[in-house]
């Protein structure tokens, strides 16, 4: 009995030893990892990970070049990848350089950095207080004059811009014109429609696009603009000659109806006798069933005979 107990105790005390081994090994094991992760993570901002070369892309065709921007982003053969701080350098880089619309700065490790830069392409000019600001195409303030310098740039009214500060993202007072004038300027580009002279933005629900200095085309609210600019191009450019000058008047189901100069003054902006034009409707326009005419529907005797006569009175 005796000898029975004094094994049993021996068995239970290596027991517990060998707990206290497995205890002790963990500890040994983990502070070994900690060790190891310190060495690396010094070595890493220390001897790892330097910098030996930058590479900067998408000079071609900017103001700048390639030391230009290497020079302004503050980067230093030696400077270390883990310590650097690419938003920051990002900021520098646009903060400082005026014809920069983006920069994406990318770390290669071991021992590169990149830097990507999108040159700013002049978009248009936008009327601010005390004459108008030069905008990107990345919507960025690049430039302010007195007036309009480049006469191949649209000019943009009545946008109600918050401020004209040069490197600064143009944003305006109303928000539904910041979306107006980006989808109005991405479909005419889009497009390709040339001649768009200037955009009044004054009344966001009475938006006017003027052709050529001869039509003003007047689309109501700033929707389905892909359909109402394709539906205006079409019949400025294949119904109504060169010499002919006046408005297009979009009229919800009605679609467009034109006006000289002389009757529009005459009625002082009414439409209630606008003539609308009969012309084919783009075959792949978006049209809303809310707002576009209603292309379903047969062309009757009676439109047929108007689009005749309206066409030899007015020598369409």
């Amino acid at each position: 009995m005796q000898n029975f107990n004094k094994i049993e105790l021996e068995n239970n005390g290596n027991k517990k030893r060998d707990r206290r081994r497995k205890k002790n090994m963990i500890g040994y094991y983990f502070l070994v990892f900690i060790l190891a992760a310190g060495i690396v993570l010094t070595l890493s901002v220390t001897l790892l990970f330097n910098v030996k070369e930058v590479v900067v892309n998408g000079v071609v065709g900017s103001s700048y070049n390639e030391n230009d921007i290497a020079k302004v982003s503050g980067i230093s053969r030696g400077d270390n990848l883990v310590r650097m701080n690419t938003s920051k350098i990002k900021n520098e880089i646009l903060n400082t350089l005026l014809y920069v619309d983006d920069v994406s700065v990318r770390k290669d490790f071991p021992d590169k950095v990149t830097i990507d830069i999108t040159p700013s392409i002049d978009m248009a000019y936008v009327e601010c207080q005390g004459g108008y600001m030069l905008v990107s195409e990345g919507w960025r303030i690049i430039g302010l004059s007195e007036k309009q310098e480049n006469e191949n740039l649209i000019t943009v009214y009545g946008f109600e811009p918050k401020s004209n500060e040069e490197k600064t993202v143009m944003d305006s007072e109303d928000e539904d014109k910041n979306e107006a004038l980006k989808n109005l300027l991405s479909e005419i580009k889009k497009q390709d429609i040339k001649n768009i002279v200037s955009i009044d933005l004054s009344d966001k629900f009475d938006v006017v696009l003027n052709y050529g200095n001869r039509i003003r085309i007047k689309i109501e609210k700033p929707n389905d603009i892909e359909y109402k600019l394709r539906y205006a191009n079409q019949i400025i450019t294949e119904e109504l000659r060169e010499n002919k000058s006046g408005y297009l008047i979009y009229r919800n189901s009605l679609g467009y109806s034109y006006v000289s100069e002389e009757e529009y003054e005459k009625i002082n902006g009414s439409i209630s006798v606008m003539r609308p034009v009969m012309t084919e409707l783009p075959s792949d326009a978006a049209v809303s069933s809310e707002e576009s005419p209603d292309i379903s529907e047969p062309i009757t005797e009676t439109s047929v005979s108007q689009a005749t006569t309206i066409s030899q009175a007015e020598g369409w």
